[in-house]
């Protein structure tokens, strides 16, 4: 069996800035592979996406952009169920709903 930890980045191979881009599309996706499975709502946190997307926590990360773009790909009947201090960190918590 595959050890999901050697799929992951290392932090010697993570650029020292991700792109919007990168978290763009690692969240598009997510919601995707959600609805397909029929779900009605997808809950993501920015410490996970941001682990998905490059090694968190690590020097010089993304999470600033990584919350940007969670809050950028709300529509209307999204939620956010935590708000960490200042609006971005780790613990933001948003629950999309699905289907897009």
């Amino acid at each position: 069996m595959k050890n999901d930890a050697s799929a992951r980045p290392q932090a010697s191979q993570t650029p020292a800035r991700l792109s919007k881009g990168d978290f763009v599309t690692a969240l598009r996706k997510q919601l995707q592979e959600a609805g397909k499975t029929g779900e009605t709502s997808v809950d993501v946190r920015a410490a996970t996406l941001h682990t998905d997307v490059g090694v968190y926590p690590a020097r010089g990360h993304s999470m600033p952009t990584c919350c940007t773009v969670m809050y950028e790909e709300m529509l209307p009947g999204d939620e956010i169920l935590l708000t960490p201090p200042g609006g971005k960190g780790p613990t933001l918590l948003v629950r999309y709903k699905l289907p897009r």
